[in-house]
C-alpha cells in the first residue's frame, strides 16, 4: 500500500472503530437498574425435619436462587415467586452492561493500535544528516574588540 492509501486506510479504520465505541457507550448509557448474579433454579431441601426432602433418597423442593459474588465470596438468596421476572430481568441488564464494558475495552485497544498505525504511516522520514547538506557559508569570526 503506498502512503496515501496507507493513512486512508487507517483513517477509515479509525472511524469504524469510533461508530462501534459510540454504539457500545449509547447501549451503556441506556441501561437502568441492574442486578449483579445469576438467577437459576436447584432443588433443595427445606430443613423441616418432617418433610418429604428431609429423607436422604427423598424427593428435593425446587427454587429460584439468585447467586453472586462479593469480596471474593459467593453469596445466594432464594428468589420468591413474585419477583422472578424481575430479578431475571435486572441481571440481565447487568449481564449486558459487563459485555458492553468488555465490547468498550476492546475497541479501545483496537482505536489505540490503529492510531498507532497511522501515526507511523503519517511520519516523515528523519531530515538528511548535517554533513550531507551543503556546506554552510562562514561568516567573519566575530571577537570581541578590546
Amino acid at each position: 500500500m503506498s502512503a496515501p492509501d496507507s493513512v486512508n486506510h487507517q483513517r477509515q479504520i479509525l472511524r469504524d472503530l469510533m461508530a462501534d465505541y459510540d454504539r457500545q457507550v449509547s447501549h451503556i448509557l441506556q441501561v437502568g437498574e441492574l442486578l449483579k448474579g445469576s438467577v437459576y433454579e436447584m432443588r433443595t431441601r427445606c430443613g423441616n425435619p418432617s418433610c418429604r426432602c428431609a429423607k436422604s433418597r427423598g424427593q428435593r423442593h425446587a427454587a429460584t436462587v439468585l447467586s453472586w459474588s462479593e469480596t471474593g465470596r459467593t453469596h445466594s438468596r432464594c428468589v420468591p415467586a413474585p419477583d422472578r421476572d424481575r430479578v431475571r430481568c435486572l441481571t440481565a441488564q447487568y449481564r449486558r452492561l459487563r459485555q458492553a464494558r468488555t465490547a468498550v475495552i476492546q475497541l479501545h485497544r483496537q482505536i489505540l493500535h490503529t492510531i498507532d498505525h497511522l501515526q507511523e504511516a503519517l511520519r516523515l522520514p528523519a531530515p538528511a544528516a548535517v554533513s550531507d547538506r551543503a556546506p554552510m557559508p562562514r561568516t567573519a569570526s566575530r571577537r570581541p574588540h578590546g
